[in-house]
């Protein structure tokens, strides 16, 4: 019970972060330019992963990519709690901040548009799925390079992540840069991959588990370290 008080603790970051700094401004401005592209007729299966990445993506950088966050980090351990508590609660935060954007835009969508139920349910899940691992993805790259980083993988789920894997390696003679993009988009959580978790795609989901499990993981190793 101690350890779930911890982690709700660093989750309650995210409230302030909304009202205190421009996540919630970015997260709005993301909201309403999704809202538009969903009454226009976006697949909402590509779009909710899609906008559900990037407020994840959002909610690591004001939370845990600031140098004034990292240098923090150290500080919250001489409080009693752990370095898993600490990264699985600002992956918390950051998983609710790509939900809120996504319900958001799913709600306007159902709202102004004659979708079936079951399409904003399956769109849902994939979103949370592909927020959960963005978030699990960011939360390393943060603790580690910073908003330098995790800008640059904001751009990345933005733009070229959209590229199926399987599309681009289908490239006839592909030369060195080609194949190092396929690697990324296959290793790197990605819209092209994760719109098929709303089919319950199994490696889909497989592929978002390890990135939580493995960027939790690895962001309280990073957080022990500044501890010592």
């Amino acid at each position: 019970m101690h350890w779930l008080r911890c982690v709700l603790a660093e989750w309650q970051l995210l409230r302030a972060r909304l009202v205190r700094s421009r996540l919630g401004l970015w997260l709005l401005l993301l909201s309403g330019g999704g809202a538009w592209l969903a009454t226009r007729g976006a697949p909402l299966t590509i779009l909710a992963p899609h906008l559900a990445m990037l407020g994840a993506v959002l909610g690591v950088a004001f939370s845990v990519g600031s140098d004034v966050d990292r240098a923090a980090v150290a500080l919250t351990l001489t409080h009693p709690t752990t370095p898993l508590a600490v990264a699985a609660g600002r992956w918390l935060a950051a998983v609710t901040a790509g939900g809120i954007l996504m319900l958001a835009v799913l709600s306007v969508a159902g709202a102004l548009t004659s979708l079936p139920a079951a399409l904003l349910v399956r769109a849902g899940g994939a979103g949370l799925g592909a927020a959960a691992a963005a978030a699990g993805c960011a939360l390393v790259v943060a603790a580690r390079g910073g908003n330098a980083l995790a800008g640059a993988l904001f751009l990345y789920i933005a733009l070229p992540s959209v590229i199926s894997a399987d599309t681009l390696g289908a490239v006839q003679a592909p030369g060195m840069l080609t194949r190092i993009s396929v690697v990324v988009l296959e290793l790197l959580p990605g819209v092209w991959r994760y719109e098929a978790l709303a089919s319950g795609d199994p490696v889909g989901w497989a592929h978002a588990a390890c990135w939580v499990v493995g960027g939790v993981a690895g962001t309280a190793q990073l957080f022990a370290r500044r501890a010592v």
